[in-house]
């Protein structure tokens, strides 16, 4: 378990752990001696070299933080527990509505239904994240479809979530059908990440994206609204003046349900890998 401590935001009584928080709250990894010179330099508070060590192993104990050789940053892993807590909180406390339905058709099938694009990548990268914290033998990770469009509205989450991934050792692989500016704009990310990807023209019926990794088969469909309003922007964006953000947030915020299903087959998951894979 990761114990979830949010520290005090904002006030003037800020103690030593959550100034340590703030600091590394950036992203940006910083040994113990960076952090004690920014918390005099920026925060002007002046506390022992040893007050700030007490501080960071009390995090590193507790699965907050994580060290990397003498830098230390805030542990993805407790991220992603965090957020998930807090969601539900808030969720009981506000009386809203859970944004993800579920229904078990026995015990391989999953199925999940969205409100939105938002929600559906969330929950994909859930689902991947808590797989590669516990997958011990096959660490191949396979995607295809017409476009990342989720690296538009969330890349700084892609970001962590794929950090997780090669911290984990999984290996992955995304094959795009599409060979647009934006295509081609995620794939150069995918390859800066280390990660294998290429673009390659497939023949897919609709907006249909299939994932698989460990025993696991994700699969689902953009909605054909959604989907000729996506199309519409990467066909149109041949600059950065094209991209529009707040109209295409719109559209992934837009309210429509999509049933993503979750397949239990190490076999059909083996097959589509391999299939995938061999493209490479």
């Amino acid at each position: 378990m990761i114990e979830i401590v949010v520290p005090e935001i904002n006030t003037k009584n800020k103690n030593v752990k959550d100034i340590v928080f703030s600091i590394l709250g950036d992203g940006e990894p910083r040994t113990i001696s960076q952090i004690h010179r920014e918390m005099k330099k920026v925060y002007g508070m002046s506390v022992s070299f040893q007050a700030v060590l007490k501080a960071v192993n009390s995090f590193i104990e507790n699965k907050i933080l994580a060290k990397n050789d003498k830098m230390y940053k805030i542990n993805p892993e407790w991220i992603f527990e965090a957020r998930n807590f807090m969601d539900k909180l808030y969720r009981i406390y506000f009386n809203v509505a859970e944004p993800i339905k579920k229904i078990e058709l026995g015990k391989e099938i999953s199925v999940y239904t969205v409100t939105n694009l938002l929600e559906l990548d969330r929950l994909w990268s859930d689902i991947l994240f808590n797989w590669a914290r516990n997958e011990e033998n096959d660490k191949r990770n396979v995607w295809k479809g017409k476009h990342c469009w989720w690296l538009i509205p969330r890349l700084h989450e892609e970001d962590i979530l794929h950090d997780t991934l090669l911290k984990k050792g999984v290996k992955t692989y995304n094959l795009i059908s599409e060979n647009t500016v934006l295509d081609k704009i995620a794939l150069e990310y995918y390859k800066n990440k280390k990660e294998n990807v290429k673009i390659k023209k497939l023949q897919l019926k609709g907006d249909f994206h299939i994932s698989a990794f460990g025993e696991f088969i994700l699969k689902f469909e953009v909605p054909d609204e959604i989907s000729k309003k996506i199309e519409r922007i990467y066909q149109k964006a041949k600059k950065i003046e094209d991209i529009k953000l707040k109209e295409i947030l719109d559209i992934f915020k837009q309210n429509t349900e999509i049933e993503v299903i979750i397949i239990k087959d190490k076999y059909l998951a083996d097959k589509i890998k391999e299939e995938v894979i061999n493209y490479f």
